[in-house]
């Protein structure tokens, strides 16, 4: 069978995935896991508010996934302080809390260090803190918090079909979830198929994607569900450490190689990150909007699929002007651990090809 060559998307699953012993020791002692990393929220909202008449406040970073922003808005009222990835640490003269709010510290693109959050809540003893991790769930500050609470999105960086978590560095009692998520056999139904296009079946992609998009779909209206029965009893077999190790080189071999012919059009949004971490994928900012979308469009016509971590319209953003300009320009190019260093070659390949196209194109506009 001829195997599809695409980068990006969705998982999709492999029993290469799999450790033989079942023991992994990235995950806390005492978590809960819900179907998503917005369920685990949403019940941590249910059990802090059981007997107030009113929305707790949530604060989030100006630069968010704005759907998942607006799905909060339904249980908290949500207040907006300013953090950008292009800047080392949150403007904490934005974050501007009463007691009792509740704030949302995000490791964005998995590269941030814990000291200024840490060195914050040293100082703000009345607010309830809760880290978010989805980008790095096993990093050293993950590990190491103080925070109230953490959670994750783990089907964010791991081949699973649902599953968020929640812990509670200070021993906090956590939010119970209820039923198993009837999303998950479908969205597993459309990972196993994929692995099969993938491999070179006579299967149309049509078919895992409608799969893909529809499991989604409902993954996103539900609050409080369990994570299926697959996820909850395989995390603890899938190899966290090969895919921390992978993902890190792949990302480092990536950057290094397009470093190469630097370019007045884009820069990367990180060159390094703290011992312990490993970033989420390669993050690049484009010069303008046109050059992004030229960029990303070229890319998926070579079946590579970089997604825009996160789009902000004027209808729905954080109504910080950075981070507005800022998804206008940002793209994630996937250098995750399912991919060889012989992928990112042909990536970064890729990469250097449109930039000499789009400068030879200037040149002869320029000549005529």
């Amino acid at each position: 069978m001829k195997k599809e060559w695409e980068l990006g998307s969705e998982f999709d699953w492999s029993n290469e995935f799999l450790m033989a012993s079942k023991t992994n020791n990235f995950l806390p002692k005492i978590y809960e896991l819900f179907s998503t990393g917005t369920a685990c929220l949403i019940s941590l909202n249910n059990l802090l508010n059981q007997n107030q008449g009113r929305q707790l406040r949530l604060h989030l970073p100006s630069f968010s996934c704005m759907d998942f922003a607006t799905k909060l808005k339904k249980y908290f009222e949500i207040c907006w302080y300013r953090d950008l990835p292009t800047q080392e640490s949150p403007d904490f003269n934005s974050l501007n809390t009463f007691p009792g709010d509740l704030v949302l510290a995000v490791n964005l693109f998995g590269v941030r260090q814990r000291k200024c959050w840490q060195d914050w809540l040293s100082k703000h003893n009345e607010i309830i803190l809760i880290e978010d991790h989805s980008h790095d769930p096993f990093s050293s500050w993950a590990q190491q918090s103080n925070a109230h609470y953490a959670i994750a999105s783990l089907r964010k960086t791991l081949p699973i079909p649902n599953g968020g978590i929640i812990w509670s560095p200070q021993n906090i009692k956590l939010p119970k979830a209820s039923s198993e998520s009837p999303a998950s056999c479908k969205k597993l139904t459309a990972m196993l198929l994929k692995r099969a296009y993938i491999s070179g079946a006579n299967i149309s992609k049509d078919i895992y994607r409608r799969l893909e998009i529809e499991s989604e779909e409902e993954l996103d209206c539900e609050t409080n569900y369990a994570a299926s029965t697959f996820t909850s009893n395989i995390l603890n077999c899938l190899n966290i450490g090969e895919f921390r190790r992978k993902r890190e080189r792949n990302v480092k071999q990536f950057l290094a190689w397009i470093s190469i012919t630097n370019h007045p059009n884009w820069t990367p949004i990180f060159t390094s990150w703290p011992d312990g971490s490993v970033p989420f994928n390669s993050i690049i900012v484009c010069k303008d909007p046109e050059n992004r979308e030229a960029l990303r469009n070229y890319l998926i016509s070579q079946n590579i699929f970089p997604p825009i971590h996160w789009p902000q319209t004027p209808e729905n953003s954080s109504n910080d002007p950075l981070a507005i300009d800022l998804s206008k320009r940002i793209l994630t190019i996937p250098t995750d651990q399912r991919y060889s260093l012989d992928d990112i070659s042909r990536v970064a390949a890729k990469f250097r090809e449109f930039f000499q196209q789009y400068d030879n194109l200037a040149i002869s506009m320029i000549g005529g």
